[in-house]
């Protein structure tokens, strides 16, 4: 077994996949890398692991413990801010800690401000999640990057079919020409 095989959670073999899948669904990111086998992160890292369709994060608070927004995706539960084990965190999928290029706060803050919410129970997908959670520890800043790109989708969906649309219509077409001339002046979005 490789290097990138490896990694504490006791994750999947194929760790270095998702990589690229998530990567276009708001998780794991280029400049993230993979925490290898018996690392331990330093203290306030902002972690990241996969799930199916999103990505879970979390705030590495040392002694080998990650406080984050407990989410039951299966059951559709939601549960409280929460220090568990990296294991635990990672239920055997791989983690990843994520670059910070200019953090706001040293590690001791963002392990303080962490702990400040254990126990919070104010869970909602679009608007409080684990990744609005590791943002504000980080950053002070309330925001899920993986949430705007999914607010993002139907405006782009909108913009793409009006654009195939247009190339397939004659230039003349005068009866659909003003519903898609509405289309393509939406915005366009920055992160595709």
């Amino acid at each position: 077994m490789n290097r990138a095989d490896e990694h504490q959670s006791g994750g999947p073999q194929n760790a270095r996949k998702f990589k690229h899948h998530h990567q276009h669904f708001g998780g794991v990111c280029r400049s993230d890398r993979l925490l290898a086998a018996n690392e331990e992160p330093l203290l306030g890292s902002h972690l990241v692991t996969p799930r199916r369709g999103f990505a879970h994060h979390g705030i590495y608070v040392g002694r080998g413990n990650v406080v984050h927004y407990r989410s039951v995706v299966r059951h559709f539960c939601r549960g409280p801010v929460e220090e568990v084990s990296l294991a635990g965190f990672a239920q055997q999928r791989a983690i990843w800690v994520r670059s910070q290029s200019a953090p706001r706060f040293d590690g001791t803050e963002v392990t303080r401000r962490a702990r400040s919410r254990l126990g919070e129970d104010r869970y909602r997908l679009l608007s409080n999640n684990c990744e609005h959670f590791a943002q504000w520890c980080l950053r002070d800043e309330h925001r899920s990057y993986q949430v705007e790109r999914l607010l993002t989708l139907p405006r782009r969906l909108a913009r793409l079919c009006a654009d195939a649309i247009v190339r397939l219509l004659p230039e003349d077409n005068r009866a659909l020409g003003r519903p898609l001339r509405v289309l393509r002046t939406l915005p366009r979005d920055r992160s595709t």
